[in-house]
């Protein structure tokens, strides 16, 4: 049957790179209008009719959502009744007469997709992959497979624009590899993955309107949506963040500087922790880290010290404040932390959301570090990230806001756990950045140990822990910190 014809959808050039596409996962995403969900449920509807007794699940994160989008392009084609199907709408069932069936279902939360782990399936459409979590797509796509012989798994097809809790790990599996869709590859399952991008101009069903009405949106969101910019997505968080400016080279850091742990506990979901360091002018230096899962407390503690040189002193080290709860007869995780030599203070400090202003306050720019002033730089963010401190740096610029309660905070959903531990940090420094700098001396610019005197303390302000009035308004060196 020609389905496509019977329902009479003509699909764009894009859409039939769509439809054309053999490989096991493949996105379709960028710009808003570019005919995604209509390619979706027709590549849906196609495969239904095309293999007898096959499975198809089709996610979004609530049913409100569903019926915003696959269910009402499903009733504008009739609910594909041309094909021989049958739908029941209080299940949420397409059923054809060759026995497949194509399933509308909801997954916000693990706990929902768990409710699909005594099904199967053939081929699972994500609309919006990025609103879903990551580890929803990863536990459903664990539901792909088949008990008979003629039944094939065809895989995973998305649509979807930049934004959401899943931003950033679609970009990492879609976009960087595949160099923003010019080339497949293969994943480390063996299984190919492709990028389709897709763009308003692809749609030339697309009114102008609609388009002038993309064209009207404030910058970022007309990136994403206008322009399919995954670089910059609607609802990020940390849209100051940029790798040129923020991300260094390793250099040897002063052992005068005050060192401070971040640490955000987690087992199956991944625990981190961040090593920083604060130099004279209040600046801090991200310079190390730990991201694992499946790590008990004990060894968590055990890998921080042995992370550390043997002269290294860690300060403070900022911990969750759920390391203390009590769990039945178990211990609290910071008394196991502490009888393996690790001993943690509470971050505390009020909530979240002060946490996340604290991390804006130190991604804004400030005068010149040391470093980047022998650059020719007048300014330079007040934060700086060893570039080996690898998960920061990929899931700091691509945590979202919250879509529901404080839009000041973060989207727990997303991959926060390195942005969780930082905060931690930077919310027990004291005021913030307090210094600004006087002319450079002679500096050895190389390893940062000669730093001398180039910076003093503007007011009365408290500082960090560990200041005493002795060292307000004078000049601070890098012996004196």
């Amino acid at each position: 049957m020609d389905v496509f014809g019977t329902l009479g959808y003509v699909p764009t050039p894009r859409q039939i790179v769509f439809h054309e596409a053999a490989e096991f996962d493949v996105l379709y995403g960028g710009a808003a209008g570019g005919g995604k969900t209509r390619a979706l449920l027709m590549e849906g509807l196609r495969a239904c009719v095309r293999y007898p007794g096959l499975r198809v699940g089709a996610f979004r994160r609530t049913y409100p959502e569903l019926e915003e989008s696959l269910l009402a392009e499903l009733a504008e084609v009739g609910f594909a009744r041309e094909l021989g199907a049958a739908w029941n709408g209080t299940k949420y069932n397409l059923t054809f007469s060759n026995g497949s069936r194509l399933m509308f279902r909801y997954a916000e939360s693990l706990q929902d997709a768990t409710r699909r782990q005594g099904g199967q399936y053939q081929l699972l459409l994500f609309d919006e992959r990025t609103l879903t979590p990551p580890n929803v797509v990863s536990f459903l796509e664990s539901r792909l497979r088949s008990g008979r012989e003629d039944v094939p798994v065809l895989g995973i097809r998305s649509g979807t624009n930049p934004g959401g809790p899943g931003h950033g790990f679609v970009r990492d599996r879609f976009i960087k590899p595949t160099n923003y869709g010019t080339k497949t590859y293969v994943d480390v399952r063996k299984r190919e993955v492709r990028f389709i991008p897709s763009k308003l101009s692809d749609n030339p069903h697309v009114n102008a309107e609609y388009a002038h009405d993309l064209d009207a949106l404030p910058e970022q969101l007309r990136a994403a949506f206008r322009d399919g910019n995954w670089d910059t997505f609607a609802g990020q968080a940390f849209s100051e963040w940029s790798f040129d400016r923020h991300v260094v080279k390793p250099v040897s850091l002063p052992s005068s500087w005050r060192r401070y742990n971040g640490i955000d506990w987690g087992f199956s979901n991944p625990w981190c922790v961040l090593w920083a360091a604060v130099d004279e002018d209040g600046r801090v230096w991200v310079y190390r880290e730990l991201y694992a899962t499946r790590v008990g407390e004990a060894e968590q503690a055990r890998r921080i010290l042995a992370a550390e040189a043997d002269e290294e002193h860690v300060g403070s080290r900022f911990g969750d404040d759920a390391m203390w709860a009590t769990r039945g007869d178990a211990k609290p995780i910071s008394d196991a932390y502490a009888d393996n030599g690790v001993f943690l203070t509470p971050a505390g400090k009020g909530g979240r959301v002060p946490g996340w202003q604290r991390v804006h306050s130190y991604l804004a720019e400030g005068p010149a570090c040391v470093l980047h002033r022998a650059m020719g730089w007048e300014t330079c963010p007040r934060l700086h990230a060893f570039e080996t401190v690898e998960n920061l740096i990929r899931t700091l610029p691509t945590l979202p806001h919250a879509t529901s309660g404080d839009p000041e905070d973060i989207d727990s959903n997303a991959e926060d756990h390195a942005g969780d531990a930082l905060r931690y940090l930077l919310i027990n420094l004291g005021g913030g950045p307090e210094f600004v700098p006087a002319p450079p001396g002679e500096n050895n610019v190389g390893d940062m140990h000669r730093i001398g005197d180039y910076a003093y303390r503007t007011d009365n302000r408290p500082g960090w822990a560990g200041d005493t009035d002795s060292t307000r308004g004078a000049v601070v060196t890098a012996d004196d910190v």
